[in-house]
């Protein structure tokens, strides 16, 4: 009886025990699952409030900070003849206006804060006005670029027309640009473009028009909204059509157009150097 009674308490007490056990385990188990469940949760979220943050990011440093305006300033530009070494102008102020966005080429900025782009310049308007050189032409030929019939004497023959000598340029732009976002809402750009452009020039009683392939490089410093910058232009060639007043077809009694004006092409070069207050949005 006695033997009996030991087996069953033992039996009650092994089988007690693996049911304890068996909730233990149980319920580190469901407690793990918690943990993990929790932990996924977390991190989901986490995974959405930084998702949220790049593309709010994203939006304030690059989508909104595409297009510009710019307005310029151009501090040194001269306009050379070709066919006349001597003749060159310097220009006594320049001004600029431009329109246009940069196309970026890719979403996401590389490591987290490069980006490529193309620049694309809807439209851009200049003007310059130059000053006549003190220096005079030698040999006794005319030349634009000092309003001068020089013949050996003292006097020289003056134009009584005289517009004094302007440019004004209407063009655009394109190119490929690099930005840098290194920090917070700064941006360093720079950018290589080429400019197609419809220039018309006036020198005295002159007046000359062409097509002229400039090209440009630059580079700007952006903080939000406003940015400044540099740029460097140039052009190596150019041929204008040029007409000129001739006084002397005045003298005839019914002078024709082709007696009072006279036509001839112009070969230049130009190049300048300018500064840029830009506005992004």
């Amino acid at each position: 009886m006695m033997k009996k009674l030991f087996w069953l308490v033992l039996s009650t007490v092994i089988l007690t025990g693996q049911s304890i056990f068996a909730q233990e385990a149980d319920s580190e188990v469901q407690s793990s699952q918690r943990e993990d469940s929790l932990l996924q949760v977390v991190n989901e979220l986490s995974d959405r409030v930084q998702k949220t943050e790049d593309a709010a990011r994203n939006e304030r440093i690059w989508k909104k900070r595409a297009k510009y305006f710019n307005i310029g300033y151009i501090t040194n530009q001269t306009l050379t003849d070709k066919v006349d070494a001597e003749a060159e102008w310097k220009s006594d102020f320049g001004v600029s206006l431009t329109f246009g966005k940069t196309y970026y080429l890719h979403k996401k900025p590389l490591l987290n804060m490069i980006k490529f782009g193309i620049d694309a310049t809807w439209f851009e308007l200049s003007y310059a006005k130059y000053s006549e050189p003190d220096v005079f032409a030698e040999g006794g030929s005319y030349t634009r670029a000092y309003n001068d019939y020089s013949s050996g004497y003292d006097d020289y023959y003056e134009e009584d027309f005289d517009l004094g000598i302007h440019q004004i340029d209407a063009s655009m732009h394109v190119g490929p640009s690099v930005t840098v976002n290194p920090v917070g809402d700064l941006k360093v750009a720079a950018y290589f473009h080429y400019v197609p452009t419809y220039s018309m020039v006036v020198i005295d009683d002159s007046f000359g028009h062409g097509y002229v392939s400039n090209f440009a490089f630059g580079a700007s410093v952006a903080y939000k909204a406003i940015s400044v910058g540099i740029e460097h232009r140039w052009a190596k060639k150019a041929t204008y059509n040029g007409l000129s007043f001739d006084e002397e077809g005045m003298d005839y009694d019914a002078p024709d157009f082709e007696d009072v004006i006279e036509s001839d092409k112009w070969k230049m070069k130009s190049k300048s150097f300018r500064v840029f207050l830009s506005f992004r949005y």
